[in-house]
């Protein structure tokens, strides 16, 4: 994975409601306040509903988020290379999103 893959996503989603910050140190897109993908390690990570973040580990398209080995952040999601990275980023927007109404 490369850097340019995240920066097309960047450029896709940015604007209105979503900018750009930092989390653990990583860059990331969030809604208001509330992030919903960050670029973690050359990994995209995003924030799902744990129904959907089982359904794509059970189907090879992801794994759990682990910032440190054994301590799994909920909802969060490592995509996997082979995964529509589009189609997810919009996913976790819209989750995120409603999560602050």
């Amino acid at each position: 994975m490369t850097d340019e893959r995240w920066l097309d996503l960047v450029e896709a989603a940015e604007g209105g409601h979503v900018t750009q910050g930092t989390m653990f140190g990583s860059k990331g897109l969030r809604t208001g306040t509330k992030f919903f993908a960050i670029w973690w390690h050359e990994q995209l990570v995003v924030k799902l509903p744990p129904a959907r973040l089982t359904e794509l580990v059970e189907a090879g398209d992801g794994q759990p988020f682990e910032p440190m080995e054994g301590r799994r952040m909920n909802g969060w999601l490592v995509v996997a290379p082979a995964a529509d990275w589009d189609e997810l980023v919009g996913e976790a927007r819209t989750h995120v999103e409603a999560q602050q109404r």
